[in-house]
């Protein structure tokens, strides 16, 4: 009897102890002390109707968020608050993710969230060089730009994994050219 009692307070252990595994958990912070008490979203693409949308208040400049469903997803303010913060795609991945909400999101803390942060890096890069040749009317060059922007893209979905919920998600954006 003690030896299945003991058994059962182990197995119960373990199964307690998995359970988060599998969770993402978003810690959160914001810049802006306008903030506080307001709603914050994150809304999975592709699925923003209320029935899939999670919201928390902010409190004491932080916000915190938690699931167990991977897909790519969006943390926003409300369309009132949105100039005191720029929207910040997430993969929520199994993990601790730490994001900051402000005039430049930021997150990490995954392995595919650090490479959206990285991919969301090598996008202003891309908008900043792109953006004036092509005004300026050197449209090869911006192509140019463009096409080692796409490759890059390309290479890192391919190192996450193209079945990989980042991975699905940058080849959306730029399909691989057919062989």
């Amino acid at each position: 009897m003690k030896k299945a009692l003991f058994l059962l307070a182990a197995l119960s252990a373990v199964m307690i102890s998995s359970c988060g595994r599998d969770q993402y958990r978003i810690h959160g912070r914001v810049t802006s002390n306008d903030l506080e008490g307001v709603q914050i979203f994150l809304v999975p693409l592709g699925h923003e109707t209320a029935e899939y949308v999670d919201s928390v208040h902010i409190r004491n400049h932080e916000f915190f968020f938690s699931g167990d469903e991977q897909r790519m997803c969006e943390i926003r303010l409300s369309k009132y608050e949105r100039d005191k913060g720029q929207n910040l795609l997430v993969v929520t991945e199994p993990g601790d993710i730490y994001v900051t909400i402000g005039p430049d999101s930021s997150g990490g803390g995954t392995p595919q969230n650090d490479s959206l942060q990285v991919w969301k890096d090598l996008t202003i890069q891309r908008n900043q060089v792109f953006g004036p040749l092509y005004d300026a009317g050197l449209k090869a060059q911006a192509d140019s730009v463009h096409q080692l922007y796409k490759e890059r893209t390309w290479q890192m979905a391919r190192s996450m994994g193209e079945d990989s919920t980042l991975g699905e998600f940058l080849l959306g954006l730029f399909p691989l050219p057919r062989e």
